[in-house]
Formats: structure tokens, C-alpha cells, sequence
């Protein structure tokens, strides 16, 4: 029993060792510029952005897979949510530390007033989607540090109704992503 034990514990090491497979979770500080052509004024909303990549497909430097995010941000006395999944590609050089990506993402997102306002009291979640970018440097064996990640994104009107236009997005952030094998 220990020697089967002992040898599916050898597989298994070996197995995590050289799977090309990756998995990614990271938590970035994001600052949000949201407008739209009806508000008169811009606003910036400032928070956590939470997600995942899994990076299923490898061709030399050269990584693909899935990504799946959700923002929590807060600012001007809204607050906004979202939640989205994607498709990414990313990029590790052999030499360099650096692994630069981009990301094509669709999902929901929702805007609500911090107190009773003018718009809804409640979130009410629209179609959203984005394309973002950016850069890991990695700064211990499964630790990165996320330089930065821009990102433009759009979602369907935040007021309500069919003839409110399309909210643009504009995100800059930073923040850490742990890698696992």
C-alpha cells in the first residue's frame, strides 16, 4: 500500500512538474474612466478587479486560453460591478521575464448610485464588452507582478432605455498574479 502510495505521488510530482498547462489568479487596482455622449461630465471609479486565466494551448514562446474577471469598483457615488470571460494570448520570451498578453472579453456589467439618486436604485446589468492588455514581470518562481493592464470597453447604455447610447470604459491597472503549475 505505501509503495503504491509513494508511486502515485512520484506521478503526480512529476506529472505537476511538466505540464505545460497554466494556471493563473490574479488581483489588480484598477482606476476606471466611465463616459458616455448624454453626461455632460466624466467620472473615474476606483476598486478591485478579481480573475483567472488558464492557458490551455502552447506553440513555442507563445500561450492561448481563457480568462474570467469581475470588477468591484466605487467612485462618484456609484458603484460599479462587471463580470466578464474571454479569450487571451499571451506571450513568454525565453530570455526575458516579461510576458506581455492581450484579451478579447464579453460579459455583464451594472451601475447603481451609492444612495437614492436620479438614475436606478438598483443594479440593473447590461451587455458589456472589452479588449484589454498588458505586461507580467515575474519576480519570484510563481509570483508576477502585473505592470499594467489598459483596457477599452463598452457597454450597452447605464440610464435605462433603448435610445441611451453606450457607455465607454477606460481602465488602467496594476497589481500581482500568482501562477500555478
Amino acid at each position: 500500500m505505501k509503495l503504491r502510495l509513494s508511486v502515485l505521488l512520484v506521478f503526480l510530482a512529476m506529472a505537476a512538474a511538466s505540464s505545460s498547462a497554466q494556471l493563473g489568479i490574479y488581483g489588480n487596482f484598477d482606476a476606471t474612466h466611465l463616459s458616455s455622449k448624454t453626461s455632460l461630465d466624466t467620472m473615474w471609479l476606483y476598486g478591485p478587479n478579481f480573475g483567472a486565466y488558464y492557458n490551455f494551448i502552447h506553440a513555442g514562446p507563445i500561450a492561448a486560453g481563457l480568462d474570467v474577471r469581475g470588477n468591484f469598483l466605487f467612485g462618484n457615488h456609484l458603484k460599479y460591478r462587471s463580470g466578464l470571460v474571454g479569450v487571451r494570448v499571451a506571450v513568454n520570451p525565453p530570455v526575458l521575464p516579461i510576458k506581455p498578453y492581450a484579451q478579447f472579453s464579453v460579459g455583464g456589467g451594472a451601475v447603481k448610485p451609492d444612495s437614492s439618486g436620479p438614475i436606478q436604485t438598483h443594479y440593473t446589468t447590461k451587455f458589456q464588452y472589452g479588449v484589454f492588455g498588458g505586461a507580467d514581470i515575474t519576480v519570484l518562481p510563481h509570483v508576477d507582478f502585473r505592470l499594467i493592464e489598459v483596457g477599452y470597453s463598452r457597454m450597452t447604455g447605464i440610464g435605462g432605455g433603448s435610445a441611451v447610447p453606450a457607455t465607454s470604459l477606460v481602465t488602467v491597472g496594476s497589481g500581482i498574479v500568482l501562477r500555478l503549475p
